[in-house]
This record gives C-alpha cells, structure tokens and sequence, in this order.
C-alpha cells in the first residue's frame, strides 16, 4: 500500500501533511487492503474535511467559516461570544487530544491535536492568542477554531501539541495568560485602559503597570521588597478611591505601550499573577 493511500484513508492528504516525530505516528491501517482504501477514499476530501498539517499555526480558512456566534448555554450557563480585540486575561488551561482528533471544530475546520490550536468560550472564530505559561513562561501562538472548555475556572483548552511546546502536558491543568494578537503575534494598537468606556491614545498617555492595591501600608512594601527579589524596582503611591485609602504598588511610569507590556510579562512570569497595565493621559 502506498504512502499516500495510508494518509487518504486516514483523512489527511499529503499535501496537508508533514511528518514530525512528535511521541510517534502508527499507521495503524496497513493491514487494511488497496481495494478498501479506494472504495473508502473516492476522489478524496473536499475542501470542508481539511485537517490542518503537524506542528503548524493553521492561517486561511481551513474549510471552516469565520463566526462570532449567537449566545449559547452550556450545563446551565450561558455564554456570550464576542469581538474583543483587548482580551487579555489569566486562568487556568487544560488540553485535549486523542478523543476529539479528526472531528469538526465548532466553525466547521477538522480538529489535528498536533497542530497549533485551541478551543475558547467567547472569542470570535478564528481568533489568535499568544499563550504564556505562567509557570515557566514558555508563550506560543494558538489559532482559536473551537468552543469550550466548559469546566469551572478554566479559560483554555488547547491541542495536545499546544500542551507539548507549553510544557505541561504530563500535568494537564496549568496557570496561562491568553492575549488576544493577530497572526504574527502582534497585538492591537490599542488596549483597555483602567476606564474601558474612554481609551486613551498611546502619544497622549503614559502606563504603568500596576502589581496590587493595598488597604494595608506595610502590605504594599512587602510586596514592592518581592519585586525587589525578583529585578524590579517598583514604587508605593498612596490614593484615595472610593472612600478608602489604598497603597497601591506601581511600575514606571512608561512612554510607549509596548514597554509596559514587556514589563507586565515578565511580572506575570515571576508570579504576580494580579498584575496589571493602567493607561493616564500625560
């Protein structure tokens, strides 16, 4: 049997395909006869049953359909699927694999656990997200074409091959930040600032990334002597905010954006999980 017939009858064309050795590929169906891979494979998969190929960020349409979608109920609770261009959030991530390999996505696309893809709740898709591990900052592209995961305190799913290069595929659970970017990576001109509803433009603001907002003054040093451990020099401001008096722990201030968002990934990859960018007109 040829090389080729293997992977039609399989449902992956060679030239979606690409052999990586990546914990080993069995062609489980070489006992199987010509004959039977003909009869199975007819004039082969349409565009619809396209699998995206081993190892490789899937760009283009992948026989799916760019959605947002219509809100939804999972186990009693709804969701609701949107355009959100700052997304930019800490959780948990598990993965998954095996089970749902060479099934649909939620957009119509065929799922290949080994290649560089995930399933979200609420981003439209496709969507793409750089993924940063936040126990050994190891950070990846994922294209997001699928829906879940629909456990409690979980924001993420992602392939098999997604959990490899992350580094926690044996431990299966792990704490990510998911950002929202475009297919190089790059992120959105524009982010949310501390007051969503009136975004500030980055010539006119400065940032700082902001590490915690204490009610206890020796609190807020405690934590600035932790940065301190860690390389980071960071401030302790006292404000007033609704009512209360609060000392909040501070880094910068930055001119560009872009420093602040280095800054808040090396925080974050340090273990200050809560921490995050605030945007204020010069």
């Amino acid at each position: 049997m040829t090389y080729k017939a293997v992977m039609c009858l399989t449902g992956r064309l060679p030239g979606y395909v690409r052999a990586f050795v990546t914990g080993g590929m069995t062609l489980r169906w070489l006992f199987l006869s010509a004959a039977l891979v003909v009869s199975a494979c007819g004039g082969g998969p349409g565009p619809s049953d396209r699998a995206p190929a081993d190892d490789t960020l899937p760009t283009g349409d992948n026989g799916g359909t760019r959605k947002i979608g219509n809100p939804y109920k999972v186990a009693g609770v709804w969701y609701h699927p949107e355009e959100d261009p700052t997304y930019d959030r800490t959780g948990y991530a598990s993965w998954y694999g095996k089970q749902f390999h060479g099934r649909k996505t939620a957009n119509g696309e065929v799922f290949n656990m080994n290649a560089l893809t995930a399933a979200h709740k609420t981003l439209p898709l496709p969507s793409f997200v750089k993924v940063t591990n936040l126990e050994n900052g190891r950070s990846i592209l994922l294209r997001v074409n699928d829906r879940g995961p629909f456990v409690k305190n979980r924001i993420l799913d992602v392939s098999r091959r997604g959990a490899q290069l992350l580094g926690f595929e044996k431990q299966g659970v792990t704490k990510v930040r998911v950002q929202v970017v475009d297919e190089n990576g790059r992120a959105p001109k524009r982010r949310r600032v501390a007051k969503a509803d009136s975004p500030v433009a980055d010539g006119d603001a400065v940032h700082f990334v902001q590490v915690g907002a204490f009610g206890e003054r020796d609190n807020a040093r405690a934590q600035v002597r932790k940065l301190r451990d860690a390389g980071v020099r960071a401030d302790v401001e006292d404000v007033r905010a609704d009512g209360r008096q609060l000392w909040r722990v501070r880094i910068g201030p930055f001119r560009e954006r872009n420093e602040a968002e280095r800054t808040l990934d090396r925080v974050m990859a340090d273990g200050f999980y809560e921490a995050r960018i605030f945007s204020e007109p010069k």
